[in-house]
């Protein structure tokens, strides 16, 4: 039987109104979260519609290093002048008080990324012979810390061993002194060798070095590498390198036109990378979705991927210029329905070849391994092999970056065990809470250097999420109190089932279908998984013949019930809590569906019942069917179908019965079930061989006669398994224009399986008191508080 679970009821509370699917509290009129900070209190709506104008306009901080080798390119008529000195006058205006330059507000673990910038910005300063005092709070700044530059807590690009030993050089022959104790120099350039002994330069297109060809300057061969020029005039959107060509090499026209493009944007600095409008939108989207608050902006959303499906059926540049974002890409479309084809990520499907395409299509490896092992996990296709092979080796890096915890700081390290979860297995609430407790609005992402965009990182964003959540919580709490009234209503504790399967019932599918507006869809499910749990114990070990066949009789006739009667005490006590829960049902699903759907609810539990009692004549007769007489029955009796279809009656959309009679209906109804019991099988066949109860890993073991050991045949099963969750994935994801059947209706069949995959999992965290104690206080009962790095 399926011990899985969830509940809640329609809100209609007068403390709380809802709004496009948000609940606000409305007296008073300012929403207080419960955290630490005063000054936290904001207005809900004012929030979301300021996150929804964020999406109408891109931002992304001004880089140092890159606006400094914009200003070192000469002027074409006049080559003692700069050819963009705006850009000369934003670093004369831009030092900060410490003498650097870098990003602002800097972040303690980027030191040495402003040794870059600082050290980059006093090249162009000194070039062309101004700013001088700002030149020696420079340098004086690099000297005070220069023990950043081998400090391994400190982030940098991964160009820096062959960039700033490069910088080094340059500023000598601009007679420089950069401060640096000479024997930390020779360490520079003996890193810097390595590197280019690493890399061989004369392959231009595999060449990762050439990303930073800065930092090459002469040594680059400038003419093969100008023949991977994008169509927007740059090499590899960096404004860095392109700027270096015009230094180094020539002046191109379309080099001169990618910066003066981005300088029409900017003005007077540009960013770390050009063109951005894709990549900033779709992380944006991955943060709403990573804090639990996507379903607020779904049109907005539906826009963004819109756009990037077009880009992506045209093969843009902008989506696949770059490892990390075309993944992402891939992912954010495949997960809402849009046909995408793994074929596109056929050049990552192993290591060798991923290094190999390295070059300027990957701004940073962890974040692009990370975005290809997570796309990996949506395989679902026979083509999808190529995912496969990425997985396999995406998720041994992974690891291993765990295993040395200084490379990740600790959101990273979050989403990268996040990402090595079962991503099968994994509660979506309990995710956000893990995102929403780690993300950092002072966090930065990583290019040539440090950037920040208040499309990804923002406060906006955090308060919002946490408001949702801790309201989400709130409605939660009030579903498990009329949970546990039900409970003691039906008599349940009568029946042996003790008040912890309340929480056990309620919170997977509450973490994964947490939106208040699904209250009455938890409520159907969790009660009814609730309901099977003695109804299992009844026909496994409990009852007698007799009792069987009464509660069978008793159902079967239920509009007569009080004719029949019942044998026994325990018989009563569950047909009245199944009989009035089920009335209960019946009567939400008529308001959903406007019509009475009574008789199909009562039928679909006698099959389930019906079946059950073959698994006891089984049993007694000492009876083994065969595998596709036990699945038949077998994936009625853990009453999958019984639960999702009840609960998809008051899931919201109506539903005709051509609908619930469909072969769309049935066919994703029979991946689910299978999915579900087959997970059952795999975790329960040692105690079921001991039970003599029917289980399909004895089965085969049996029926084969001693040529298929145990695990052999658990590996068969496993195989069944993963072939019918593809299957399922592929009818969730795939958008069919035949299709009748709603998204949130698909997304309960998914969603389900999930759940069976959390409790049937080796690592599940239910099973041990303290995870289940751990869980249930913080989805339930402690609420967000903002720390002070969110403040």
């Amino acid at each position: 039987m399926l011990h899985i679970g969830s509940r809640s009821k329609t809100i209609c509370l007068s403390d709380y109104k809802v709004t496009n699917g948000y609940v606000f509290h409305h007296r008073p009129s300012i929403v207080r979260c419960n955290c630490n900070h005063a000054s936290s209190s904001v207005r809900p709506q004012e929030v979301k519609e300021r996150i929804r104008k964020i999406f109408g306009k891109i931002e992304i901080s001004p880089s140092c290093y890159d606006t400094a080798w914009v200003a070192m390119v000469p002027s074409r008529d006049e080559p003692k002048q700069p050819c963009f000195a705006q850009c000369l006058d934003w670093i004369l205006e831009n030092q900060r008080e410490d003498g650097s330059w870098g990003l602002s507000p800097t972040h303690s673990l980027l030191v040495k990324d402003s040794l870059s910038s600082t050290l980059a910005c006093l090249l162009a300063l000194s070039k062309w012979s101004v700013g001088h005092k700002l030149v020696q709070r420079g340098l004086d700044y690099i000297g005070r810390q220069s023990w950043s530059i081998d400090n391994k807590g400190q982030i940098s690009a991964a160009g820096f061993d062959i960039i700033f030993p490069s910088m080094i050089k340059y500023a000598g022959e601009l007679n420089l002194n950069v401060p640096l104790d000479q024997s930390l120099v020779n360490v520079l350039f003996q890193k810097q060798d390595s590197a280019m002994e690493r890399n061989d330069l004369r392959e231009c297109k595999t060449n990762p070095a050439y990303y930073y060809a800065e930092g090459l300057g002469k040594l680059c061969q400038w003419e093969e590498l100008m023949t991977y020029q994008k169509k927007n005039g740059s090499l590899f959107n960096s404004p860095a390198t392109t700027a270096a060509a015009l230094i180094f090499h020539c002046n191109d026209d379309k080099c001169l036109g990618y910066i003066n493009s981005i300088l029409k944007q900017h003005k007077n600095w540009v960013p770390t990378i050009y063109p951005t409008t894709i990549r900033i939108r779709l992380q944006m989207v991955d943060t709403l979705q990573k804090l639990g608050m996507d379903r607020h902006f779904e049109a907005e959303i539906r826009n963004v991927l819109d756009e990037t499906y077009r880009l992506w059926a045209q093969k843009d540049e902008e989506v696949f210029s770059d490892v990390a974002y075309g993944a992402m890409a891939f992912r954010l479309l495949r997960m809402c329905n849009f046909e995408v084809s793994s074929e596109e990520l056929a050049r990552f499907k192993g290591q060798e070849h991923f290094i190999n395409s390295l070059n300027a299509q990957c701004t940073n490896r962890e974040d692009a391994i990370l975005e290809l092992h997570q796309a990996s996990q949506l395989a679902f296709d026979e083509k999808d092999n190529i995912l496969d092979e990425i997985s396999t080796w995406t998720r041994a890096f992974l690891q291993q970056e765990l295993l040395e915890e200084n490379n990740l700081d600790r959101m990273s390290q979050n989403e990268v065990e996040h990402a090595l979860r079962n991503f099968s297995a994994t509660l979506e609430r309990a995710e956000n809470r893990r995102y929403i407790e780690s993300y950092d609005v002072n966090m930065f992402k990583f290019s040539k250097t440090a950037y920040r965009s208040p499309n990804i990182y923002n406060r906006d964003f955090i308060l919002f999420s946490m408001h949702d959540f801790n309201i989400c919580q709130t409605v939660h709490q009030q579903d498990i109190q009329e949970l546990k009234r039900w409970y003691e209503d039906c008599k349940l504790d009568q029946l042996g089932i003790s008040p912890k399967y309340i929480y056990t019932s309620y919170m997977p599918m509450s973490s994964l279908l947490f939106g208040p507006e699904f209250s009455d869809a938890r409520s159907v499910f969790a009660k009814y998984v609730l309901l099977t749990t003695p109804l299992d114990d009844f026909f496994d070990e409990l009852a007698s013949q007799e009792e069987l066949l009464n509660l069978i009789e008793l159902v079967k006739g239920w509009n007569r019930y009080s004719t029949i009667g019942y044998v026994s005490e325990r018989v009563e006590i569950l047909f009245l809590a199944i009989y009035k829960t089920f009335n209960e049902f019946a009567a939400k699903a008529e308001i959903m569906q406007g019509r009475c759907v009574k008789d199909q609810i009562f039928d679909l539990f006698l099959d389930v019942l019906n079946c059950m009692m073959r698994e006891v004549e089984w049993w007694r007769e000492e009876n083994t069917p065969s595998v596709e007489e036990y699945l038949s029955i077998a994936c009625v009796t853990i009453a999958v179908k019984a639960i999702l279809f009840t609960t998809q009656y008051v899931l919201a959309p109506k539903l005709s019965e051509e609908v619930i009679k469909s072969a769309e209906l049935g066919e994703i109804c029979k991946c689910t079930t299978m999915v579900c019991r087959l997970l059952n099988d795999t975790q329960t066949y040692k105690k079921e061989k001991e039970e003599r109860s029917s289980n399909i890993v004895n089965i085969l073991v049996t029926q084969s006669e001693g040529t298929v050991s145990e695990e052999e045949a658990v590996e068969q099963v496993k195989e069944m398994l993963e072939m019918n969750r593809r299957k399922l994935l592929r009818m969730v994801l795939h958008k069919k224009e035949s299709s009748q059947l709603p998204q949130v209706c698909k997304d309960l069949f998914w969603n389900t399986s999930k759940v069976a995959h959390i409790l049937y999992s080796n690592g599940n965290e239910f099973r041990s008191p303290e995870g289940l104690k751990s869980n249930i206080n913080t989805l339930f009962y402690k609420p967000v508080d903002l720390s002070p790095k969110q403040a």
